[in-house]
């Protein structure tokens, strides 16, 4: 087997392995209200910022777009779930606040994540885990690199194509 295959491969693993862990989140989060993607968005929220945090920080924490993560939380928002405050010295920053709903179904929803992490991850052991964690670091940090680098890319080129128009026009 040639490396070229098995990067394929490893590509559509990791694809499979979403697709799959998306799944679970349907099965044992999702319902009529909320997709199982949203409702372990409201995991998130009550784990880490039970008091709130900035739309930008999230992004960067879960490494969506704010485009991706605005639409996700459309639904949760509509719901009352959510609510968003923005700052009054800058209107550009909006505040992501649990609403007294979702804190009064915070157990229910914690409870059912638990079960469901537990058993996703009842097949690795510490090391396994740690390996994970550690491969995620590393592959995410490369793709980060690698994103910079096609945007510096394309900055440059969309520069000198308007240099160069610029210069034929004259």
């Amino acid at each position: 087997m040639t490396e070229d295959i098995r990067t394929e491969e490893l590509l559509f693993m990791a694809k499979k392995i979403g697709l799959d862990l998306t799944s679970q989140l349907e099965f044992y989060l999702g319902d009529q209200e909320m997709s199982g993607v949203q409702a372990y968005f409201m995991v998130y929220i009550l784990r880490h910022h039970p008091e709130g945090t900035y739309l930008t920080e999230l992004c960067r924490e879960i490494g969506l777009s704010k485009s991706t993560l605005s639409a996700m939380l459309k639904k949760v928002r509509k719901a009352g779930y959510i609510l968003f405050r923005e700052e009054p010295e800058d209107i550009r920053k909006k505040k992501i606040l649990p609403t007294d709903k979702l804190r009064a179904e915070d157990e229910q929803l914690l409870r059912k994540a638990d079960r469901m992490e537990s058993e996703l991850f009842s097949v690795l052991d510490q090391q396994e885990k740690s390996l994970l964690w550690k491969l995620e670091r590393k592959l995410l940090l490369h793709l980060t690199d690698m994103e910079h680098s096609q945007s510096n890319k394309d900055r440059r080129l969309s520069y000198s194509e308007k240099s160069y128009t610029a210069a034929g026009t004259v």
